[in-house]
Formats: C-alpha cells, structure tokens, sequence
C-alpha cells in the first residue's frame, strides 16, 4: 500500500486502508472525501506486458488543509514503484482490468469512505470522464 505524510525522510504512507477500525470512515462530517481517482500509462504501454501506471487520488475535506491529507491507494494484481502526496506509480501486469481502492485521511484520524476504481490496460481516464470505471460510494464526483 501506498501513502502520504512527512515521516522524517521514511516512505510516507496513510492508515486509512490499513487501520479502518479507527477515525470515523468517511461517516463524520468532517472526514475528507476522494471526489476523484485518475490513472495514466506512462510512457510505452503494451497489453500483456507490464508498464507503470501514473495514480492521482483527488480529496476534500472541510476542516483541513488539502496539503495536511494523507493517502493511500491499493491495486493488488500491482506492484508498488513510488509514491508521494497524492500520486502513486504502480507497475501493472496489463493482462486485463485492474481494480484497486483509494481512500484519504485527515490529520484528526477522519477516513472517507473507501473509492473503488477499474482502469484497463494502457488506459487513461479517471471518475469524473468515465463513471463507470468507478464506485465513489454514493458521493458526487463533481462536489
């Protein structure tokens, strides 16, 4: 899994995938929540042969700065090559759709609700231009 926060130089990383126990998962009103989730091929792509995947996780959230989120994005038929923020470059196998889960945190421990998203392989799209590809759990994707 993949994240962000500033850990004194360590590969920085949210909980909101890994700690759902926790916060308040995307039920408070003050919990962040993902209004879009973006994917594009970098460079070469061919089906059936591995390539990266350029993955941005877009939040709001009411109560915090949008720089203060943290999060965290987990395709697993793909392996992690780096992360920071809110973009997450995964390398994927392309032998057909790949379906991973993006959520946000806030600096009080607030999780949104989990995002599942579908991208096929060497595409570029995200869930604003192709709802479809995307289940963001009943909230609006243009809010």
């Amino acid at each position: 899994m993949l994240g962000c926060a500033n850990n004194g130089g360590e590969t920085p990383r949210s909980s909101c995938l890994s700690e759902r126990d926790g916060g308040t998962n995307g039920v408070n009103p003050s919990s962040p929540v993902v209004n879009n989730v973006a994917w594009d091929a970098i460079g070469f792509c061919q089906e059936d042969a591995r390539s990266n995947f350029n993955i941005f996780v877009f939040a709001v959230d009411p109560d915090s700065p949008l720089l203060e989120l943290t999060f965290d994005v987990n395709v697993p038929s793909c392996t992690q090559v780096s992360g920071g923020y809110n973009v997450f470059v995964l390398s994927c196998p392309n032998d057909g759709p790949a379906t991973g889960v993006a959520c946000a945190e806030d600096p009080d421990g607030n999780f949104s609700s989990l995002v599942e998203f579908t991208f096929q392989p060497c595409q570029t799209d995200d869930c604003i231009q192709s709802p479809d590809a995307c289940d963001l759990l009943g909230v609006d994707p243009e809010s």
